[in-house]
């Protein structure tokens, strides 16, 4: 006979919306477990550069856009929860720095100071004495100008650990799902499906709800759906990380021509002390395109101009790709805000980026309200000995070891 267990809800995917999530349930009455086939944070999360958004950089024409007016609110809530005083207590997560910079080289200084004087968000930014500059840009060959926007950098590993360590209990690792393991009927209720893990024996899930949080595994639910609308698509980005030994942590945007900053850069820590600088923005989304040695190439040249006091030739390079899987756009285009949809019994989301989490836990709670769920059946006696995935590793550290 096959193995079976029961729970209120079934989270399915382990990256910040799942593990965000999970935290949220966890005090209710309902029994909540999660599932995840990697590692925690492995897909998307632990690629992100840690910025809490607060809309700024979709502003980069001079207008509040939905996208920013969306993300506005959230650089608050995440405060509260790094104090410790928000819906979940994360005062253990470092926090790598209170601002972002928004920088523009000499040649678009002119741009920057009437791109904020007629924002609706400037509320959220200062403009910088040049003695307030960040060290970086204190040096006599910049010339610029330097606002500090109220976005905080966090150390998304940690956050990934914090939000795993007060649920070790009912996170637990299986094989990489397969359609044929989801059992639905003729309306698109998911009955039941099957999990698997090593050599552990096959156990049915059943639940109330079942909610997929897990990105680009998202799709594999979708098309067992026979009704339905929901599509997904996937926007590639082609990172670039940079071990050095300069002595100048940097968290800021480069104002480019374009909606997209020119460069977004992140500073951390390597495991051998080093620091990494962590590139996106632009010179990623523009990437996509080109194999490692020509993005490297880029991005060498990029540092030259935008830094050219510093040197560079004994630094590291490395790149990557980054699928962000998001609901369906059109054009491709990036949607606006999170997003979540119910299917019958189970809730299909994505996050959209790591600041949205808080957001997408709160539509998804109000969803389970509105469809009354109450505690019922749980039976978790057959997981007892699965085991639990492990923490995703920081990309910097793999790449280059």
């Amino acid at each position: 006979m096959k193995k079976k267990i029961y729970a209120d809800i079934v989270i399915i995917g382990g990256g910040i919306a799942g593990l965000w999530l999970l935290n949220r349930l966890r005090p209710s009455d309902l029994s909540v477990i999660l599932l995840e086939s990697g590692s925690l944070g492995g897909g998307q999360t632990h690629k992100s550069q840690g910025i809490i958004h607060g809309g700024m950089k979709y502003a980069l024409q001079g207008e509040s856009t939905p996208a920013a007016q969306a993300i506005a609110n959230m650089p608050t809530i995440w405060k509260e929860c790094l104090k410790g005083r928000g819906e979940i207590d994360l005062s253990n997560v470092p926090i790598l720095s209170n601002q972002q910079y928004l920088w523009s080289t000499g040649s678009l200084t002119s741009k920057l100071a009437g791109f904020f004087a007629g924002l609706t968000l400037k509320s959220h930014t200062q403009a910088l004495d040049q003695n307030d500059f960040p060290l970086i840009f204190q040096h006599p060959q910049f010339h610029g100008s330097v606002y500090s926007l109220d976005e905080t950098v966090i150390d998304v590993h940690a956050l990934l650990r914090e939000l795993m360590i007060p649920n070790q209990d009912v996170i637990f690792k299986i094989d990489p799902m397969e359609e044929n393991h989801l059992e639905l009927d003729d309306q698109d209720h998911l009955t039941s499906f099957t999990i698997h893990s090593g050599s552990m024996q096959t156990i049915e899930v059943h639940a109330q709800k079942y909610i997929f949080t897990a990105g680009e595994g998202n799709e594999l639910f979708l098309r067992k759906l026979k009704h339905h609308t929901i599509k997904a698509q996937r926007r590639p980005l082609h990172m670039v990380i940079v071990k050095h030994e300069h002595d100048c942590p940097l968290y800021a945007h480069c104002l480019g021509l374009g909606t997209t900053p020119r460069l977004t850069i992140t500073t951390h820590k390597a495991h051998d002390g080093k620091f990494i600088w962590y590139l996106g923005g632009q010179i990623a989304e523009e990437g996509i395109r080109l194999n490692s040695e020509e993005q490297i190439l880029v991005a060498k040249k990029e540092l030259k101009e935008l830094f050219s006091w510093l040197d560079f030739s004994k630094a590291e390079f490395a790149s990557f790709y980054v699928d962000r899987a998001e609901n369906s756009q059109p054009h491709g285009h990036r949607p606006d805000s999170c997003y979540l949809q119910e299917v019958k019994n189970s809730i299909i989301a994505w996050p959209t980026k790591l600041a949205f989490a808080p957001l997408l836990s709160h539509d998804i709670i109000q969803c389970l309200s509105n469809a009354h769920i109450k505690p019922g059946m749980t039976d978790l006696r057959e997981l007892r000995a699965w085991p639990m995935p492990a923490l995703a590793k920081p990309t910097w550290d793999t790449l280059l070891p």
